[in-house]
């Protein structure tokens, strides 16, 4: 069946798929009304409005789910799918159009597999890094987990938005093993060696016979993961993180073009966090000072310290080859003017509560220390909206970037937690451009400032890797070489696996051919 476009028509449709869902899964996993609140986007203000969503529905199994999709199909109407729903930065569990069924994933949140020998685990999208990092060491399997800043998200819903963390399994994408997924027609889906009826392989292999089609379900709308398998990382004896710091903008190039192939060379390991924080007048301030009356600046640089620009640089495993490569990394920082070098050292198996706050992530312990750093500093409606550009791993690329979203930034009276995600041959662009959001004016501010980040990036043939609900189209509208070609490829997948065009239609620019044409 079509999507239901006549006004009465859908109205009536929202409201008898509500009646039989609460008759499906019960009336308390149906949120309406206040108890939805907490799936919209809670940083939308009236001048920067995000869809909202018909109703929730949280399942509890792959069945529920499946039902649900097959009463969406049956009714006409389009649903969009979250995991805990969390990211802010990005819409958290908004959908990208308003009036969708919303389904959440939260009561989904069962570890179903930690394989030590194997080094990995199958979980459903509701665990999340925290949940996965308390699992792990209850079971006491010596693993780790790659976590991104806040370990509240889900380990599965971040994983599809090609988040990022900071160890060797920090492009999370890359540490797919195999998946389950609900196809817009109900069909269950598993991919690679998962099809196979008596796998026993569990998530050792990434790809089975033919193609492989995992990233296929990442960043799209063509399926709904209901399991994964993703790798993780073995407990190393010891590690070293810490930071190199520096106090000279100017210097900034130098040290990105210093640390480029010791990251190409897996000298430095995982996934290295560049922060920039500009200089405040009068100084900067630390994590436990007082800012209360202080400038933005001031604020942003007792977030995100110490120094000017610190690189943030892990090492694992045996001591003989931490030591090795922490020489190395001193010595190629050695000839920059007014390099600094803070290391710490932890035994494999430490315990959180001796590790430094900022060590946490690096350390592969999720934590909520950067959002009670931004509360504390900015108070508790503080929001943020992200530009998030693949740049290349040049410092000469750097510092223009940089350059560009400070300029932006001051002529929007903004400031934003800035730096760099370092990967093997490019730089992700971590902006989070703060504003407040009982404030509708800087809201606005912060979202017009971000479009104005994209459009200049887009000039020098960047684009952002992930991006806000309400901005997909926006940079989906960047990847038009050969006519289009890409999105309307898309647009043909889209047809196929979802006729109706019932799952998240327009989810990260991805529409059907129908709707394109209209557009």
């Amino acid at each position: 069946m079509s999507i239901a476009h006549d006004t009465k028509e859908r109205v009536a449709s929202i409201d008898e798929a509500r009646i039989r869902l609460i008759e499906l899964i019960g009336h308390e996993h149906v949120l309406t009304g206040t108890r939805a609140r907490e799936f919209h986007d809670p940083w939308a203000t009236a001048q920067t409005p995000t869809p909202l969503p018909a109703f929730v529905v949280q399942p509890k199994d792959v069945e529920e789910v499946q039902a649900i999709v097959r009463l969406a199909n049956e009714l006409g109407l389009p649903i969009s799918v979250s995991s805990q729903g969390r990211n802010y930065g990005y819409g958290g569990a908004a959908p990208v159009s308003a009036g969708m069924i919303s389904i959440n994933l939260r009561r989904m949140n069962q570890v179903l597999e930690i394989d030590e020998q194997g080094g990995f685990a199958i979980l459903e999208p509701g665990v999340s890094f925290a949940q996965l990092h308390g699992e792990i060491k209850a079971r006491g399997a010596k693993l780790w987990v790659s976590t991104p800043d806040l370990g509240w998200g889900s380990v599965i819903g971040n994983t599809a938005e090609h988040g990022l963390g900071y160890t060797q399994f920090g492009d999370h994408a890359a540490a797919v093993a195999g998946m389950e997924v609900v196809l817009p027609d109900g069909t269950l889906l598993r991919t690679g060696l998962w099809a196979l009826p008596n796998n026993s392989l569990g998530a050792r292999a990434k790809r089975g016979f033919g193609p492989s089609i995992d990233s296929l379900f990442l960043q799209s709308n063509f399926g709904i993961i209901t399991k994964m398998g993703i790798w993780l990382t073995p407990e190393p004896e010891m590690f070293t993180v810490g930071s190199v710091i520096l106090d000279d903008a100017a210097e900034i190039p130098t040290l990105i073009d210093v640390l480029a192939p010791l990251v190409q060379d897996g000298t430095i390991q995982g996934m290295p966090l560049i922060v920039s924080s500009p200089e405040p007048e009068g100084g900067r301030c630390g994590p436990l000072d007082d800012t209360s009356g202080r400038s933005k600046k001031h604020k942003m640089s007792a977030v995100f310290p110490p120094g000017r620009v610190n690189a943030r640089v892990g090492f694992y495993g045996h001591p003989s080859l931490v030591a090795a490569r922490e020489t190395i990394v001193r010595d190629a920082v050695a000839h920059i003017a007014g390099a600094t070098v803070e290391l710490h050292n932890y035994p494999g198996d430490v315990d959180p509560a001796t590790v430094h706050p900022l060590d946490l992530v690096p350390a592969g312990i999720p934590n909520q220390f950067l959002l009670d750093m931004l509360q504390k500093h900015f108070g508790a409606s503080v929001g943020h909206f992200d530009f998030s550009p693949i740049l290349p791993f040049t410092g000469e690329a750097a510092a223009r970037h940089e350059s560009m979203v400070m300029e932006i930034l001051d002529r929007y009276d903004l400031v934003a937690g800035f730096g760099w995600i370092a990967q093997s041959r490019s730089l992700i662009g971590a902006c989070m451009v703060i504003f407040d959001s009982a404030d509708p004016d800087e809201a606005a501010r912060a979202r017009n400032a971000v479009d104005e980040m994209i459009a200049r990036a887009a000039e020098w043939g960047w684009s952002e890797y992930r991006g806000h609900v309400t901005i997909h189209d926006r940079i989906s509208s960047l990847y038009s070489a050969g006519d289009d070609a890409l999105p309307r490829f898309y647009s043909r997948l889209k047809d196929a696996i979802d006729p109706a065009g019932i799952l998240s239609p327009g989810g990260h620019g991805i529409w059907p051919s129908t709707a394109r044409a209209q557009r």
